[in-house]
């Protein structure tokens, strides 16, 4: 019975070890996209907004509006 709890144990042990680590780098689309800050405003546009744009600007989901102090 102790073998099967301690195995239990050290299982629910690395599975929130692997939880909470963290992870070194971003190698997602998302990490390459603007935030906004105190500085700048980012607006996202959906695609049914984005129409009447060239095909090279249809890839622009985002427009970066700087703020005035």
């Amino acid at each position: 019975m102790s073998k099967v709890l301690c195995g239990t144990l050290l299982a629910l042990c690395a599975m929130l070890d692997g939880c909470a680590a963290s992870r070194s780098g971003c190698f997602a689309e998302a990490c390459e996209r603007p935030d906004s800050n105190d500085r700048e405003l980012v607006i996202w546009w959906p695609a049914d907004m984005r129409q009447g744009l060239e095909a090279r600007e249809r890839t622009l989901d985002f427009t970066v509006v700087p703020l005035r102090d």
